[in-house]
């Protein structure tokens, strides 16, 4: 749509009506001219970690308290939705930070994006991620179904298992594994979200009944299971495709090795996209704020349209937490979590960083700098 006005009252969108809004004005109405601005859903990330500091030269996992961790977490959040990112799913915290941070923010004791989280992790015991805050390492069902329940008790919103370890390892879960925690979270109502790179993992984290895969190296036979299930996909691309980013975030050799080495990677999502496969879009590293939108960018880079991509970033992500009735599209009756730019993002996706306006709830979010407060990055670097 060109000229056009989004009328909202209270935290809903209720018209969205050609050219300038002028009827019924009156001493209590508030109108901003966004001046030619382009008017889209807040975005969202799929796939982050808020307390994620891997690598960190200062080996701050090893060192901080689950305070100073939690503080860290919810700074990374509130960063995010002052880049446009208005909703995260959030895929293995520690100490329930995220759980902590999603309740903070609705109680409106401070301005952050909405977070639908899945508290800790689930993984074989001494498989890959066992020491980072939020691991917890089972063996075999009944461990499972005790681990997964106990992480529903503190109030998530999906589970989050660990099938396989990173890039191209073997599968660690066994299918069993995988089969207790979505039979006790869809028991619940709840979903099951999977890391799986290596695609025999993928295989069985299908076969287990999960409803996302994460990352995945996918073949024909794999994506063909996953439209026969309905699955949805968020691959982080720049997990393999951005070297840069792997030498600047100071990963072994070894790992970037082996991350080139993932051709699939690339080559399944053009075809899982091609297929119809549901693609989100989550960008896995922190600062949340700044790889969202490198993945988003990455999408498109790999052969992603620039509508399909914000899609993906938009809609897709709100029905992969179960709210696409209410967010992820700018339509009368749903909730007026919105952004502005200065340019379209039609023309040249990177135009999501010329951000001139966010809106959570109807309400202005401030955007601006703030004097004295320190750059994320620097526990980056």
């Amino acid at each position: 749509m060109k000229d056009f006005s989004v009328v909202i009252e209270s935290d809903r969108v209720v018209g969205l009506t050609p050219g300038g809004y002028q009827e019924n004005l009156d001493g209590e109405d508030r109108v901003i001219d966004l001046d030619g601005g382009y008017i889209l859903p807040g975005l969202w990330s799929a796939h982050s970690h808020l307390g994620d500091v891997i690598p960190s030269a200062g080996h701050i996992l090893e060192t901080e308290s689950p305070i100073d961790y939690t503080i860290r977490a919810g700074r990374n959040a509130i960063d995010a939705i002052q880049a446009g990112i208005t909703g995260i799913r959030v895929v293995g915290e520690g100490y329930y930070a995220d759980v902590a941070w999603r309740e903070a923010f609705e109680a409106g004791l401070f301005v952050g994006p909405r977070l639908f989280v899945c508290g800790q992790f689930f993984l074989a015991t001494g498989g890959f991620g066992h020491l980072w805050p939020g691991a917890v390492q089972v063996d075999g069902p009944h461990e499972m179904r005790k681990a997964v329940r106990d992480n529903i008790q503190h109030g998530v919103d999906q589970i989050k298992i660990y099938v396989t370890g990173d890039v191209m390892q073997d599968p660690q879960l066994m299918l069993d594994d995988i089969r207790a925690a979505t039979e006790v979270a869809h028991n619940r109502g709840i979903k099951v979200c999977a890391h799986a790179w290596n695609t025999l993992g993928v295989k069985m984290a299908i076969q287990g009944g999960v409803d996302c895969i994460e990352h995945g190296l996918l073949d024909d036979e794999s994506i063909e299971m996953m439209l026969e299930h309905d699955l949805f996909y968020v691959p982080t691309l720049l997990c393999t495709n951005d070297i840069e980013i792997m030498q600047m975030d100071r990963m072994p050799k070894s790992m970037i090795l082996k991350a080139k080495g993932a051709e699939l990677h690339l080559t399944g999502f053009q075809k899982a996209m091609d297929a119809g496969i549901k693609i989100a879009c989550g960008g896995d590293y922190s600062p949340v704020s700044f790889f969202t939108l490198l993945e988003l960018e990455h999408l498109v880079r790999a052969g992603m349209g620039e509508m399909e991509a914000l899609i993906a970033t938009t809609r897709t992500t709100a029905d992969l937490c179960g709210v696409g009735d209410q967010l992820g599209t700018v339509e009368v009756g749903k909730i007026a979590d919105l952004i502005v730019l200065s340019a379209n993002p039609l023309e040249d996706i990177s135009n999501i960083r010329k951000l001139e306006m966010v809106l959570k709830d109807g309400r202005l979010v401030d955007i601006s700098p703030q004097e004295g407060l320190v750059d994320l990055w620097e526990l980056f670097n």
